[in-house]
């Protein structure tokens, strides 16, 4: 159980305690909320709950402080209780208590800040689900890390979580890539094949094109390209199978993978009929200029929205994701389902939220993250890859010039709705300025000492650890079930990849002050179960982050 939850309960007990007593009114008390504080001196951990009961029944917060504190009942867990103005509760944990956070954290391992949160609830994120027609541009690398974090995030807390792509396999966008292929294969035999106008180029589409000729033995037998129809659907089915690879093989190496690859055209027409149906008799659809349109100004936002052109080309974009929507929550029963767009998609949320709110579906069930713009400092280096993309920067490039544990970890320390400069020189640094490097290198460390050492940690008299150096780091390590608890309330990374460096600074300062490995065994044993607590939470949090947490460095 999180100590932030125990002193919960504990400070519960209290005031329920003075109301008996009378020397509290009777109220029903707010949430209690126990936080660790900015700065050592204020204690272990906080709470702000006699300021919030003081609005209540009307009385002073010092005074309220100080009933609280007085009807706290003797505990292992609390050494001392600390009033400060205008009325918080400074807590104290006692050594005893650190202790069994040091034997708690060994033996859970790699479980230690895992809980049951969400309770096998069903979770799908979807998240990049670019279009399959040239390779992922770094843009979307960030949306990538975050979605595949949040769902490690989202399983270390016992949800039931599904990664998912959605290929979207249809539409104009994929005919213009395939007449894109077409025209170079066309023009390699000298045969006339109209250029598509503001189609797809680069070296990536010649190098698909070269594929499909080889692929088909077109040299030898020519005569495929004779029947034009049936060669497009071939080149169709064989581009997209391609392109979908290198997509599936550029993000695994990025350290994200999926469940599964949803594909667009499977939602025809089963889907699709059933929810043109819903719409229809609940009076929600309309016919304007040719086209029919869906009233979402019924919902989240002031405009309708086309959900079949005028012009006979089939469904809208927004149509087909509103049937993968449905496919979601009404026929696969997720019970929460988190979409992961880039900043462009800000005026898609409201229509989406329209959306399931007019097939039925409580619109708290979707979540929806936009992930801000990234700047590029040293941008010249990405441009010397970008040529083989088509002038497209793609994570590959990005890839091979900073590898992944930086791409992520650098992408997953900013809040999303923040815009962010990527130091590609930093990125690659080996020092302690490199926030990757840094926390990294601090796990490498702690193996070290623990490989180097004969070690005990049965017969560790943890009572030595005595110094603040070392209560600082039990406390922090403490704190990590309520970070992993914190990200998942608010669907957030950033707090993990700043705990981490954090940890990585205050291991620095306890190797300053404190001998790990000295003549005194008994004190070695002591720091040396220490050491392997924080190297175990350090090993976990890179986990989490995806992140390799190396041995040696």
């Amino acid at each position: 159980m999180r100590t932030s939850y125990e002193i919960t309960k504990i400070i519960d007990s209290s005031i329920n305690r003075a109301k008996e007593q009378g020397a509290l009114d009777n109220f029903k008390c707010p949430d209690i909320l126990v936080q660790k504080p900015k700065s050592d001196l204020h204690g272990t951990w906080s709470t702000n709950i006699a300021l919030v009961i003081s609005k209540i029944v009307k009385k002073n917060p010092m005074e309220i402080a100080e009933i609280i504190k007085s009807n706290i009942q003797t505990n292992k867990i609390i050494s001392q209780i600390n009033i400060m103005k205008p009325g918080f509760i400074n807590i104290e944990v006692s050594d005893i208590y650190r202790a069994e956070i040091i034997n708690k954290v060994i033996k859970a391992d790699d479980k230690f800040g895992s809980n049951n949160f969400g309770n096998k609830e069903k979770v799908q994120i979807e998240f990049v689900s670019v279009n399959p027609t040239g390779p992922v541009h770094v843009g979307h690398a960030r949306g990538a890390v975050v979605g595949s974090c949040l769902a490690n995030i989202l399983t270390f807390s016992d949800y039931d979580v599904t990664r998912e792509y959605y290929v979207n396999d249809a539409g104009t966008q994929i005919d213009l890539y395939v007449k894109s292929i077409l025209y170079h294969i066309y023009s390699k035999f000298n045969l006339k094949f109209d250029n598509p106008k503001d189609g797809y180029k680069g070296e990536f589409i010649e190098n698909i094109a070269d594929e499909i000729i080889n692929e088909f033995n077109i040299i030898k037998d020519p005569d495929i390209l004779s029947d034009r129809k049936k060669f497009y659907q071939k080149v169709k089915k064989t581009s997209l199978k391609n392109t979908i690879s290198r997509i599936e093989n550029d993000l695994r190496d990025l350290g994200v993978e999926y469940d599964k690859w949803f594909y667009e055209s499977s939602l025809f027409n089963d889907v699709t009929n059933k929810v043109l149906s819903i719409l229809e008799s609940k009076k929600l659809l309309y016919q304007k200029e040719g086209a029919k349109w869906f009233k979402a100004s019924n919902f989240f936002t002031d405009q309708d929205v086309v959900i079949e052109r005028s012009d006979d080309s089939g469904h809208t974009y927004f149509f087909t994701d509103m049937s993968y929507h449905y496919d979601k929550f009404q026929k696969r029963r997720f019970e929460k389902v988190i979409n992961i767009f880039g900043a462009d998609h800000h005026s898609h949320v409201n229509r989406l939220k329209s959306a399931v709110s007019a097939m039925d579906i409580e619109v708290e069930k979707l979540n929806i993250l936009l992930t801000q713009i990234v700047h590029f400092k040293n941008q010249e280096k990405i441009e010397k890859f970008s040529k083989r993309s088509g002038n497209i920067y793609s994570i590959r490039d990005l890839i091979d010039i900073v590898g992944s544990d930086s791409i992520r970890f650098n992408f997953l320390n900013r809040t999303l709705d923040s815009q962010q400069e990527f130091d590609l020189d930093l990125a690659v640094k080996q020092s302690n300025e490199n926030p990757v490097y840094y926390v990294q290198y601090a796990h490498a460390r702690l193996c070290s000492i623990i490989n180097s050492a004969d070690m005990n940690i049965q017969d560790a008299n943890l009572s030595l650890l005595s110094t603040k150096y070392e209560k600082k780091l039990i406390d922090n390590i403490d704190f990590f079930e309520d970070i992993i608890v914190h990200s998942v309330e608010n669907l957030e990374t950033h707090n993990i990849t700043q705990f981490s460096i954090d940890l990585a600074k205050d291991l620095q300062i306890f190797y300053e002050n404190c001998r790990v490995l000295s003549e005194d065994k008994e004190l070695t044993n002591s720091r040396l179960s220490l050491v392997l607590s924080c190297k175990i939470v350090l090993c976990n949090l890179l986990n989490i982050l995806g992140v390799n947490a190396p041995e040696r460095m």
